[in-house]
């Protein structure tokens, strides 16, 4: 399998010539003993955030004496976890991993709305679809996101369609169903975010850096415009390429935008590059997230917890979390991304008036397990 993993070293660069890049968090020092506090206090919070924006609603918000304040924020929306075609014989397909071991990994469905409001009847498709997996025996963080135009079976239709409009007609309930359907996958949690929430959560940090080419700097400004509805005011264009830092508009253009890279035979191609761009916004913001002072971070966590949707009942998390904070670093030191069904496997076809990626959904099955579940 060709994996296109991401990684950022320390200082959020990225290293060109590998294959696999690794994420690191910036530190601060605090010299005086009122700031070694702040430090300390600064640290557990952190981790909050950082784990809502990858998972982990689940484990930091239960930290600390805010934590009903920090709750009631969240928008809590339950499934009928009956009708999501779980499937319970995914430990067999396991290796390395003892039943304990496979029963702590935690893997949770990122949905991407592109929505303007949340709490619309008509979901919007679900432009961003990524399984975030934690695995407490390996420390690691894993994000796998799930091209948008994957050919699937919906419920409901009589034709195969793209993954992401399962969420347009059943959202999360139906968006997780299909997906473990069609992988053979246990996905019962989510998180869901739509456009305009993510645009607001980057302004507040102040704009995400990435590396932009001069290609998709076009598509950036084109697309732009079109945000004018969400935010009531003109998108600011980009001038320049390369390291550059987007705002919160830029940003959705830039995870939005697929007419960059057509060359099929590349990994940028359509659907497969705006799934990487997406990943480098993602880790973008968990790095801008580590570098902000610890005042900032429970005003920046309100405005995020205010703005997702989930079912995460974080109470089962509560005897991992002790375990989680004290090697947060080595689990923010091992985030990577991969793309998944992988390219080397699928190809696009024009079918029932829509652009399709059609895969061999049993390799695919067997990459999912694989990647989510082993070193």
């Amino acid at each position: 399998m060709e994996e296109e993993i991401t990684k950022i070293n320390k200082k959020g660069k990225h290293l060109e010539n590998l294959k696999e890049k690794k994420v690191k968090s910036k530190k601060k020092n605090f010299k005086n003993p009122e700031e070694t506090k702040k430090r300390k206090k600064g640290k557990v919070i952190k981790i909050v955030l950082i784990v809502v924006l990858v998972i982990i609603i689940a484990l930091g918000i239960v930290i600390g004496t805010f934590v009903n304040e920090k709750l009631s924020k969240i928008n809590f929306q339950k499934l009928d976890e009956n009708n999501l075609e779980i499937n319970d014989n995914m430990y067999e397909e396991t290796e390395g991993l003892s039943q304990k071991e496979y029963d702590q990994v935690i893997n949770i469905m990122l949905l991407g709305s592109d929505s303007k409001d949340m709490n619309d009847t008509y979901g919007g498709n679900s432009d961003a679809m990524i399984i975030v997996s934690i695995n407490p025996k390996y420390k690691s963080i894993k994000l796998i996101s799930i091209p948008r135009d994957t050919a699937v079976d919906i419920d409901g239709l009589d034709h195969r369609f793209k993954i992401n409009y399962a969420f347009a007609t059943g959202k999360e309930q139906l968006a997780l169903k299909t997906v473990n359907k069609t992988f053979d996958l246990n996905l019962t949690e989510y998180i869901t975010i739509n456009i305009s929430s993510m645009y607001n959560i980057i302004n507040e940090l102040g704009g995400v850096e990435v590396n932009v080419t001069k290609d998709e700097m076009k598509w950036i400004n084109e697309y732009a415009d079109m945000f004018y509805g969400f935010s009531g005011k003109p998108t600011q264009k980009l001038t320049k390429y390369g390291k550059v830092t987007l705002t919160g508009e830029q940003a959705a253009s830039y995870v939005k935008e697929r007419m960059s890279g057509t060359n099929y035979a590349s990994n940028e191609h359509g659907d497969y590059g705006r799934t990487r761009r997406q990943r480098d916004v993602f880790i973008s913001m968990l790095n801008k997230i580590a570098s902000k002072d610890p005042s900032e971070i429970s005003r920046i966590l309100d405005l995020i917890l205010s703005q997702v949707t989930t079912n995460i009942d974080v109470s089962k998390y509560t005897t991992m979390l002790p375990s989680f904070v004290a090697n947060r670093n080595e689990y923010l030191n091992n985030i990577t991304s991969v793309m998944l069904p992988a390219l080397d496997y699928s190809k696009e076809i024009y079918e029932n008036n829509a652009y399709l990626y059609v895969t061999d959904t049993e390799k695919a099955k067997k990459d999912f397990i694989k990647y989510m579940y082993q070193m």
